[in-house]
């Protein structure tokens, strides 16, 4: 099953047990990772029929320029982390780099 969203660990059953990934690069630097995640999703979305590739390159680069501006707008980079989720939806491998960006641009914003 899928769960998305601000979402933390969860743990089901009587004995459930619960973990959560912070995902870092090796300074502790989470731009660092974005940057990893974006270029893999670029890389990535020439799995998806033209257009829809061309528009997810597009947001990775306005979400790229977007997590290194001095002030970062928190509407637009959920605009865009949308419709990347929308984008890549119907691909796992996409939507995962789509949800861990999220993770980390989330600890940004806060």
């Amino acid at each position: 099953f899928h769960i998305g969203g601000d979402v933390g660990a969860i743990a089901t059953g009587t004995y459930g047990q619960a973990t959560q990934n912070v995902y870092r690069g090796a300074e502790g630097d989470p731009l660092e990772m974005i940057d990893r995640l974006l270029r893999k999703l670029e890389a990535d979305a020439g799995v998806l029929e033209g257009e829809q590739a061309d528009d997810v390159v597009d947001d990775v680069q306005r979400l790229h320029t977007e997590v290194h501006s001095r002030r970062p707008s928190a509407e637009s980079i959920r605009a865009m982390l949308s419709r990347l989720t929308s984008a890549t939806s119907s691909t796992a491998a996409l939507l995962a780099s789509v949800e861990q960006i999220k993770e980390l641009v989330s600890a940004i914003l806060h």
